[in-house]
Order: C-alpha cells, then structure tokens, then sequence
C-alpha cells in the first residue's frame, strides 16, 4: 500500500495538471462562444477539437484521483462528498483542499459555460431547422412539443385522426 504522504502528494500533481486544463478549457469554451455567435464554423471545429481532448485529459485524471483516495480508503459510492472526505483525513493539509476546492470551482464555471454554449447550438440547430422547412415549404405545418420541450413539425404521417 501506498504511504499516504506519497498520495497526497500525487493527488496534488493531478489537481495543479487539471487547473491547467481547466484555465485553458475556460478559455476554450470562450473561443466556441465567440465561433457560436459569429458563425465561425472553422473556429467552433477547432474549438471543440480542443475542448474534446481537454475533457479526456481531465476525464482520465479523474479515474486516477479516484484510485488514489480507494488506497486511502474513500468509497465513490458511500455518498461522501470528496472534498469532506479529505477534510476528515487527518493527512489531508490545507493546500490540497485549497487545490481540490479551486478545481471544483474552476469545473463548475466551465460546466455552465459549456451548457450556455449549448443552449446557443441548440437555437442555431432550431433556427436553420426552421430555415430548412421553409426552403422545403414546409413552414405552414404544426408545431408540436416533444418530452423535451423542443418543437417539432407534425407531418401528415404522424396525423392520427382528423376533425
């Protein structure tokens, strides 16, 4: 088994790698914000290339900050937050709760950066949706509501009776 020391200092090494990737995943998500609103297809391409590869690099260090607090004894599944796991471990200093809490942060914030740029990709798929139909002729068909919430035309073939 590992001495704890050791696996502190390991989970500090992946915690400062994922601020990192996550100060450049921030920037990332803004360069794709900029692409949305300017209809850079080459710019959003580029952008999500990125953001893909970052998200696996952070995504795999994940899996290896999981395995390291199992050697210290944290089970994912006992429904204990990590961060107050950590703060439990008597090994467990300041700094790497700085650390783990700062990551946390800096994950959150991209999360909803990442979920307002899909809000936004999802208008632009509606709109050249709507666009779309209206090319095919097709604009003067109801709109229904799927489970979703998202609108969707109704064709003839999805008519089941008439008045």
């Amino acid at each position: 088994m590992t001495d704890r020391k050791t696996t502190f200092e390991t989970l500090d090494q992946l915690l400062k790698k994922d601020e990192a990737n996550l100060t450049r995943l921030a920037e990332v998500l803004e360069q794709e914000h900029r692409a949305l609103a300017g209809n850079d297809m080459q710019q959003l391409e580029q952008a999500t290339s990125e953001k893909n590869e970052l998200l696996d690099a952070l995504r795999e260090r994940a899996k290896q900050k999981i395995r390291l607090l199992a050697q210290l004894g944290y089970r994912p599944d006992s429904g204990q937050a990590v961060s107050d796991y950590l703060r439990d471990q008597a090994g467990a200093d300041s700094s790497l709760m700085k650390r783990w809490e700062a990551a946390q942060q800096q994950l959150n914030e991209c999360q909803h950066r990442n979920a307002v740029n899909g809000r936004i990709l999802g208008h632009l798929q509606r709109r050249i949706s709507r666009i779309s139909d209206i090319i095919r002729g097709a604009d003067q068909q109801q709109a229904l509501y799927g489970s979703t919430g998202e609108s969707r035309s109704l064709t003839h073939s999805q008519v089941f009776a008439s008045a």
